[in-house]
């Protein structure tokens, strides 16, 4: 009886080994095959994501073949009370009696929209100057240009133009402050910067009258003279204070005027002072920068 129940266990043991080694041997194959699938799958977005910029490359060359506008551009001056924008804009394909107007929109301002005839220059390129009000200049500016030959006429979208501040021929895009420190009522700057640049990036006009400005509720309280940073585009002076009280805000900006008399004032930043100093930053409100003219 006892070698039978020996034999049994002994049986029963071989076969649970058998078992586990079976059980091993399928969960490694799982895993191989899992591996196996996460690869497959890994292919499968990649050749996925390569025929999406393929149909997008061949939906383009669609669009680009079937457009006749081949190339434009435009750049931006300030005249009296006027922004004057210069657009360019060149054809693929164009005859003697091709006509072109630049249509504009005001996106979201109050600006409205309009259209400027544009004048061929016998070998494709068609110019124009669009004249827009600074003192109604708000929101953002497209534009689209109108073809016509004959009796045929093509609309194309040109594109985004730029928004109210984009479109200035003088823009601020980079500052900076040492403190300030509040002691004794008095709010202090140990140091002001501010940077410039064009429209698009590009050149800045010929400026005059820089100075960096200290604003208590919205009066000038303290102004000093901007001097020339590290580069030719930066702007810099040192110590700018002025008296604070517990309820004021102090703002600081940076004027400057181009040749043609426009004066523009860039907010840079701005402070709440109450029992306890200075409180809280001072978000700048979709009125700057401010516009002057002589």
């Amino acid at each position: 009886m006892d070698e039978k129940r020996n034999w049994i266990q002994a049986l029963t043991l071989a076969l649970c080994a058998l078992l586990l080694g079976l059980n091993v041997l399928q969960l490694s194959r799982i895993s191989d095959l899992r591996g196996r699938l996460g690869s497959v799958e890994g292919n499968l977005q990649t050749e996925t994501r390569r025929l999406d910029e393929r149909l997008a490359n061949v939906q383009r060359e669609l669009r680009d073949a079937n457009e006749l506008v081949r190339d434009w551009d435009c750049a931006v001056s300030a005249e009296g009370i006027w922004l004057l924008v210069d657009v360019s804009v060149t054809l693929k394909e164009w005859r003697a009696d091709t006509v072109v107007e630049l249509l504009w929109t005001n996106v979201n301002g109050k600006g409205g929209e309009g259209y400027v005839p544009l004048t061929g220059d016998g070998v494709g390129t068609f110019s124009g100057t669009l004249e827009l009000p600074l003192a109604e200049l708000s929101g953002e500016y497209a534009a689209d240009v109108k073809i016509i030959n004959g009796e045929t006429q093509r609309r194309e979208s040109l594109g985004y133009l730029g928004d109210f501040a984009g479109l200035l021929p003088v823009q601020c895009y980079g500052w900076g402050t040492g403190g300030p420190n509040y002691r004794d009522g008095v709010l202090t700057l140990t140091r002001c910067e501010a940077e410039l640049q064009g429209y698009e990036k590009g050149d800045l006009p010929q400026l005059s009258g820089q100075v960096f400005r200290l604003r208590r509720n919205g009066d000038v309280a303290e102004e000093k003279t901007a001097l020339y940073g590290e580069t030719i585009n930066q702007y810099a002076c040192e110590a700018l204070s002025a008296e604070a009280r517990p309820g004021d805000e102090i703002t600081l900006t940076f004027f400057c005027r181009d040749e043609s008399g426009l004066g523009y004032e860039f907010f840079l930043n701005g402070w709440k002072i109450d029992e306890n100093g200075i409180k809280d930053a001072v978000a700048p409100t979709t009125d700057w920068p401010r516009l002057s003219w002589d």
